[in-house]
């Protein structure tokens, strides 16, 4: 057993056996911002054999108070790029593979390959849409999520009550209205890391969903019943049949997402060079207040949502 693992391979609750179930394991962590930075380190140095990195989003300042992977140096970096590179230098004995994505129901398929699914994102649209998809395909995920001084996780079976079972509507809060602690992101993360170990070595869970507040030092579980009729629990999956907005508002003042078709790449980013400097890394070109992947999703700075999409078609193309 490899000397990296010896103080988790002496705990009864794992052992060595179990550290070589977890090499043989995959996860995906869906958001990589204050939790799944956290999340996908505590996994990539617990030995998990295989972890899949989605977000859509960059580093901003603003991040680097909780985004624990990133420092100054990453600023305007692909997460999900930046992320990689830090967690390879950590572990290398582990694989390592990144979607630099805005997740929606056309691109979610990836998603069955997993042993588990991570939700450290920060939007309920995605949420719901990853609760659809497990629930389809019989996958077990952790919903995890943190605002001002506390949060919440939830081990999901497959067979159980699921997100939409006691989440309806979004908390018009965010991150960027009300704030949120670093200590509160950190400590929601682990927990869910937590679940995500037990559940990968096949121990009891449950499933029930958690609720801590550091600031008070609160801790509780709150039982959740399978509604009767919640939609994903009788089979109807709206999210994932639905047609999904194409522009995006983020919770960033002024940053829109505005979805594309195929892109020429290289066509693009020589056009945009005889007008000014194009920092390509490899994900994304860079350009003025477009960042645009390869996808052909872009993130613009603009005012609204007629400004990004105007950008985008004058840029990019329609």
């Amino acid at each position: 057993m490899h000397e990296r693992y010896s103080r988790q391979v002496l705990l009864q609750e794992i052992g060595a056996e179990g550290q070589l179930l977890l090499q043989r394991k995959k996860v995906a962590i869906v958001g990589i911002g204050a939790l799944g930075t956290v999340s996908s380190e505590l996994l990539a140095r617990a030995g998990v054999g295989s972890l899949l990195l989605v977000d859509r989003d960059v580093i901003e300042e603003s991040n680097l108070q909780r985004q624990v992977l990133f420092d100054e140096d990453d600023l305007g970096k692909s997460k999900a790029a930046a992320a990689r590179e830090k967690l390879e230098k950590i572990n290398q004995h582990i694989l390592i593979e990144t979607k630099a994505i805005h997740l929606n129901n056309k691109n979610i398929g990836f998603l069955k390959e997993m042993d588990l699914v991570l939700d450290c994102t920060d939007n309920l649209e995605t949420r719901f849409l990853i609760n659809e998809f497990c629930k389809k395909e019989q996958i077990p995920w952790i919903y995890a999520a943190a605002i001002r001084t506390s949060g919440y996780v939830m081990p999901i079976m497959p067979a159980g009550a699921c997100l939409r079972c006691f989440l309806d509507t979004a908390n018009l809060e965010t991150c960027d209205t009300v704030g949120v602690l670093n200590t509160a992101t950190v400590s929601i993360a682990a927990l869910q890391t937590t679940l995500a170990l037990k559940m990968l070595l096949h121990k009891e869970v449950e499933p029930v969903l958690y609720h801590y507040d550091l600031w008070d030092g609160l801790f509780r579980k709150i039982k959740i019943n399978k509604k009767s009729n919640c939609p994903a629990c009788t089979g109807k999956y709206e999210h994932l049949e639905n047609i999904q907005n194409q522009t995006i508002r983020f919770c960033s003042a002024g940053k829109f997402q505005v979805s594309g078709t195929k892109i020429d790449w290289e066509r693009i980013k020589k056009d945009w060079q005889r007008i000014s400097d194009v920092v390509d890394d490899g994900v994304t070109l860079r350009f003025k207040n477009i960042m645009l992947f390869k996808d052909g999703r872009a993130l613009i700075d603009a005012k609204s949502v007629e400004e990004a999409e105007a950008v985008y078609s004058r840029m990019v193309g329609n």
